[in-house]
């Protein structure tokens, strides 16, 4: 009921902003603000005879950053990523948007490559040889991606030095059933099983 009731309490402060409900899976941030916000509420119900100036540092902290963040995003000092399509059921804090910032990869050839994520936003998706992102690489010219795998891998004629090291930001979604294990053999299966 705590999640529930924070999470509508967002929703009506950024309505005017962004399609409500969000759409599932929702971004990282939403995910801070609810957890941050659910735990002091939790918190200070437990605890009701508290005056805010006794309570501990770390739970005042709690709010306020789940404060802050909401107000970047009212703001639009942080935009937040909406799914293309929109997902089914309702918001979930085990399954959502993570942002992935100067992953290290070496792509050693046209063989695919697993990155260690899965569900890979597209649009999120930049490739470059440098961190501050000066030069990008282009896919289909470049690389080639299978996103829900999280598999990369070289294309011929590609302007990527084979073995050269790449840098990768995206937005994934992570998944309980991720958690849970690892691919089988660590080889590409296409039905995502999983062991």
């Amino acid at each position: 009921q705590y999640i529930y009731d924070v999470e509508r309490r967002i929703d009506a402060r950024i309505s005017f902003k962004y399609a409500i409900p969000l759409a599932v899976p929702v971004d990282e941030v939403i995910n801070q603000i609810t957890r941050r916000r659910t735990a002091y509420d939790i918190y200070v119900d437990i605890f009701p005879s508290r005056e805010f100036e006794a309570l501990p540092e770390a739970v005042k902290e709690w709010r306020d950053l789940a404060e802050s963040l909401l107000q970047d995003i009212i703001t639009g000092s942080i935009t937040l990523t909406v799914p293309t399509t929109e997902g089914t059921g309702i918001r979930a804090m085990t399954s959502h948007l993570k942002r992935a910032r100067k992953i290290e990869v070496r792509l050693t050839g046209t063989d695919w490559q697993y990155l260690g994520y899965e569900y890979i936003v597209p649009d999120s998706f930049i490739a470059t040889s440098t961190i501050d992102i000066s030069t990008q690489y282009v896919e289909g010219t470049d690389y080639e991606m299978m996103w829900k795998e999280g598999a990369m891998r070289l294309v011929e004629g590609t302007s990527i030095e084979p073995n050269s090291i790449i840098y990768l930001y995206f937005l994934y979604q992570e998944t309980p059933e991720y958690q849970r294990g690892i691919r089988r053999e660590d080889r590409l299966i296409q039905e995502g099983d999983y062991i």
